[in-house]
């Protein structure tokens, strides 16, 4: 994971998303300057180096995430993921899946082996295959 990280919580409260960040457990991540988050993380904050101490909370405005996923969408190719590792994969598969059920204010924790959603007194935990089937099942909604 980036940043340094296996684990953090994203946290959908308002028109707020806060990202809480945990230390990683184990040294094999992958390297800061290539992944998504990272990069979403660098435009947003202004930093992404893999020497500086990782940030424990970093916020973002709805309008932070919107023009974000508008120039990634410009970007990203169209069919089937490629690979349910893909962060940016996991995040819209789940907002995709708390749209549909009409989550206000949520919460998503992910760890190396499993994502916990919280929302509307709910909890579910997500493994990569039960991502990669929901992501399969959107990306066929969407070319209906």
């Amino acid at each position: 994971m980036p940043l340094g990280t296996d684990r953090f919580e994203l946290v959908k409260s308002g028109d707020d998303y806060v990202v809480l960040m945990r230390q990683a457990e184990s040294s094999g991540t992958v390297p800061a300057k290539k992944t998504f988050f990272n990069k979403f993380i660098k435009k947003i904050v202004g930093s992404a180096d893999p020497d500086k101490k990782t940030p424990e909370r970093i916020s973002f405005s709805s309008m932070d995430i919107l023009t974000s996923d508008i120039e990634r969408q410009a970007k990203r190719r169209s069919g089937s993921p490629r690979d349910v590792r893909d962060l940016s994969f996991v995040l819209r598969v789940l907002g995709n899946y708390l749209d549909r059920k009409a989550a206000r204010e949520f919460t998503i924790s992910v760890n190396p082996d499993s994502i916990k959603v919280r929302y509307d007194q709910k909890e579910e935990r997500f493994t990569s295959q039960d991502l990669y089937d929901l992501g399969i099942q959107m990306y066929l909604r969407r070319y209906r």
